[in-house]
């Protein structure tokens, strides 16, 4: 869904609300379940691929719904899309390793390097969990030992942060050369991100934060969940699936989609409105929380944010959280967000990684 002109009013409208500092200071790095997980130099990456022309690699995004992979060629110190390699589709992943297998046989074939995004914990390039593909995740465990090595004779994994940040950072360094850090935020099922700076990459848990009670404007109840927390956390209240597809079955007793939410935002909704309302403002918490947690300049200053899911095309979305960021800040923050460059970061993400893949894996 695009903005048209005059939606982003339905928000806008609205005065700019002030961040909670007491929400902002329940971010640190220990309860975001920081730790570090690549080394990745942005401007030492575009420098390796300019100089990298003609060479191709085979890019896989193994995500809850489908699985993905494309060829990629590097042309011009870019990553170009070549050819769709194959797609599968199936419960709990029951479809994925037969797709895998002929990647693996192409990559073989072709002497490609393969890079792999996977939407789950992974160790090198072992798969440590698979929550929401247990078909997948047991079957590659038996037939491979869950190590996707035992597949590609050449291989890099992500997890799908990982990746998409590789992706985000890479678009920010071409646009904002003098870039040191960025935060990848995700708003979609949950809320997720990673963030890079000192050239090292770290995953991170922002949606399991615990909400300050006047953000939880609803009254949802549904705990966290995340290691057996009980608190209400930031992406029940804020996060497109987890939290505002959640509320409105609450509030309104019939499961709507997140694209069927949205139409009724733009045809003048008021729960709809006061949703993503909430929600921008919670999303805006979680970006400068994650900056206060990591040390980041206070006024983002060489920081960019990267803005990923959904929820970031809901006309006048990005522009409410980039209002309430500038208020805070006293300064306009550098935002950008992938659905303007990349159909998939995640599969962009796991090019670049199969690309790189002389550059080490494992932040020290």
């Amino acid at each position: 869904m695009k903005p048209k002109v005059g939606d982003a009013g339905l928000l806008a409208s609205r005065p700019v609300p002030k961040l909670v500092p007491e929400q902002v200071e329940r971010f640190t790095v220990e309860a975001l379940r920081a730790k570090p997980v690549r080394s990745f130099d942005p401007q030492a990456t575009l420098h390796q691929l300019r100089t990298g022309a003609g060479k191709a690699v085979v890019a896989v995004d193994i995500g809850g719904d489908k699985l993905i992979a494309w060829s990629y060629d590097v042309r011009g110190g870019l990553l170009l899309q070549s050819a769709e390699v194959v797609i599968r589709r199936g419960d709990a992943g029951s479809a994925y390793l037969d797709g895998l297998e002929k990647v693996a046989e192409l990559a073989r074939r072709k002497m490609l390097p393969v890079g792999i995004s996977f939407a789950g914990p992974t160790d090198g390039t072992k798969l440590l969990a698979g929550p929401n593909l247990p078909v997948f995740a047991a079957e590659l465990h038996d037939c491979y030992g869950g190590d996707f090595a035992g597949l590609f004779p050449t291989v890099a994994v992500a997890n799908d942060a990982e990746a998409g940040i590789m992706a985000g950072a890479l678009e920010a360094a071409k646009r904002c050369p003098e870039t040191r850090n960025v935060i990848y935020v995700i708003n979609g099922s949950g809320i997720g991100g990673a963030v890079l700076t000192d050239n090292k990459i770290f995953a991170a848990e922002p949606g399991h934060i615990e909400v300050e009670k006047s953000l939880n404007r609803f009254g949802q109840r549904k705990p966290c969940g995340m290691l057996g927390a009980t608190y209400v956390c930031i992406e029940a209240v804020a996060a497109s699936k987890a939290g505002i597809e959640d509320i409105w079955l609450q509030r309104r007793g019939k499961r709507l989609s997140g694209k069927e939410i949205a139409a009724s935002y733009l045809s003048g909704d008021g729960l709809a409105l006061d949703l993503y309302d909430n929600s921008t403002l919670v999303t805006a918490h979680a970006i400068k929380g994650i900056a206060r947690a990591f040390n980041l300049p206070k006024d983002f200053a060489g920081t960019v944010v990267v803005g990923h899911g959904g929820i970031f095309e809901v006309p006048g979305y990005r522009e409410r959280v980039c209002s309430i960021l500038e208020k805070d800040l006293s300064s306009v923050p550098r935002v950008i967000f992938t659905k303007d460059f990349s159909n998939n970061t995640c599969l962009d993400g796991a090019a670049i990684a199969a690309a790189t893949s002389g550059i080490p894996d494992a932040a020290q």
